[in-house]
């Protein structure tokens, strides 16, 4: 599963990790391998589904005949959670009513989908989303999720070796997930997911770390104090500093200036877009930038012809990632 427009963008972090068949759907991407693997590996995902069983379901009796022919023993107690869409079966309560009599009890999430009278029954080999690495236990008013600051910093066209700064780094989300996919550490490896009771045991996955110059700053000491606080948790370093947004100094000739803005009232917004701008026309201008706005009028103030703009969700919130 993933956000709403990252189906491509995950799908080619499944093929740079060799998973096979992988094929990008509304809402996610379907492919074949370890779903271990792929709950350590993938920064994109918001969660790992394993499919076991699809079949016409067109009334309660074809659900539970469909259901109760699976084996779910492997995975030990379940709780079943229903979507339903253009079926005969469209209440979503009663199906997981009917799915909950013939599968063991248990904390397991087993999601029914109901489309067009086919049932696809799918375990949430994930537990808890994705994004939850385990070393957030700080963050700021408005923190990025890390599963969207990983599809920014792809979306950026960023890669392990390229500098990266971000002026107003806040609980340091777009550092850290950078810096652990240079050291070339698993964004999952800090957690334990539902699936280890019932798949095969398998070696932590480890990549190669690529030297990269990664470095912010931030307005409130407490923010940075949380920054890297929650960078030693992750297992890195960062170079972070209390400083105004207007005095940062770039730590590389060329790189990506990233910045996700305090979002608050119009005057405040439009103050951080200033400086953003005074930045890339300053002592970034040999950089490129990827800001993330709330607002579409904002993007004059960055003073650079607009490359891409990438629409995506921070928090149930619209937002554009702009690329100049």
């Amino acid at each position: 599963m993933t956000p709403p427009g990252l189906e491509v963008l995950a799908a080619a972090e499944l093929k740079r990790h060799r998973f096979a068949k992988a094929s990008p759907a509304d809402g996610g991407v379907s492919f074949v391998g370890s779903p271990l693997k792929a709950n350590r590996v993938l920064a994109l995902p918001t969660r790992i589904l394993q499919r076991v069983a699809r079949f016409p379901a067109r009334g309660f009796d074809q659900l539970e005949y469909g259901t109760a022919a699976v084996d779910w023993t492997p995975f030990g107690g379940l709780t079943p959670q229903a979507a339903c869409h253009k079926s005969r079966l469209y209440h979503s309560g009663a199906v997981e009513e009917h799915i909950a009599r013939v599968v063991p009890a248990g904390p397991v999430t087993l999601m029914a989908r109901l489309q067009r009278d086919e049932c696809t029954l799918s375990v949430d080999t994930s537990g808890e989303r994705l994004d939850q690495r385990g070393w957030r236990l700080e963050g700021g008013p408005a923190p990025l999720r890390e599963t969207l600051a990983a599809a920014v910093l792809a979306l950026a066209g960023w890669t392990p070796g390229c500098a990266l700064f971000d002026p107003m780094c806040g609980s340091g989300t777009l550092l850290i997930e950078a810096a652990v996919a240079a050291a070339g550490l698993a964004p999952g490896r800090l957690r334990t997911f539902p699936c280890e009771a019932w798949w095969r045991s398998e070696a932590m996955p480890s990549g190669t770390a690529v030297p990269t110059v990664i470095g912010g700053g931030d307005r409130s000491a407490a923010a940075i104090g949380a920054a890297e606080r929650n960078a030693e948790r992750a297992g890195v370093a960062l170079a972070v500093t209390v400083a105004e947004a207007a005095k940062a100094r770039p730590p590389a000739e060329t790189g990506l200036l990233i910045c996700n803005p305090p979002y608050g009232k119009r005057a405040r917004n439009a103050g951080a877009f200033d400086h953003l701008g005074a930045l890339l026309a300053g002592p970034f201008a040999g950089w490129r930038g990827a800001i993330l706005s709330p607002d579409p009028a904002l993007a004059a103030r960055l003073g650079r012809p607009m490359l891409a703009r990438h629409p995506l969700r921070n928090g149930g919130l619209h937002v554009e990632l702009l690329l100049v």
